[in-house]
């Protein structure tokens, strides 16, 4: 039996090594975008979600620290829940005057969207959402599974 030796280069190995390790840190981390250096870097975050269930409803709350209720957008389908959010970084403080400088920081800014697919339908008129203390709170009833009839065909 004979073999042959195929020649590679070193980077073979390495090729996809870039892209795999990219994709690894903006799953982990969220895109990060350059700034100015004295500002915090802006980033697409993905705040923690807890999601509770019970035979009727379904209890949803979502971490938003840093985060203004304007700035919130809840958005509802029947088996889907759409939140977006954004948290901006603020050059001036509340009197209108500008703040000192930045030296180190691991607040997140930025913009976030999330889809929560449900695995039972809810009803739209009764969702119910409040914000408050950093932390969104949605209660969505279930709808009542309808008991649908078993027709039976006849074969022809």
């Amino acid at each position: 039996m004979r073999f042959s030796l195929i020649k590679r280069e070193p980077s073979f190995f390495f090729e996809n090594m870039h892209e795999d390790l990219q994709r690894f840190l903006k799953d982990t981390f969220g895109d990060i975008e350059p700034s100015d250096s004295n500002m915090p870097m802006i980033r697409n975050f993905r705040p923690a979600v807890e999601i509770s269930e019970t035979k009727e409803c379904y209890n949803i709350k979502v971490e938003l620290p840093c985060v203004k209720k304007e700035n919130i957008s809840l958005a509802l389908t029947p088996d889907n829940v759409m939140i977006s959010a954004e948290s901006k970084f603020e050059k001036n403080n509340e009197n209108g005057e500008e703040k000192a400088d930045i030296k180190y920081s691991e607040f997140r800014y930025g913009k976030f969207s999330r889809n929560i697919r449900l695995e039972h339908p809810v009803r739209l008129e009764d969702a119910d959402s409040e914000f408050k203390d950093g932390v969104l709170y949605i209660n969505l009833k279930k709808v009542e599974p309808k008991n649908e009839e078993v027709k039976k065909i006849d074969i022809k």
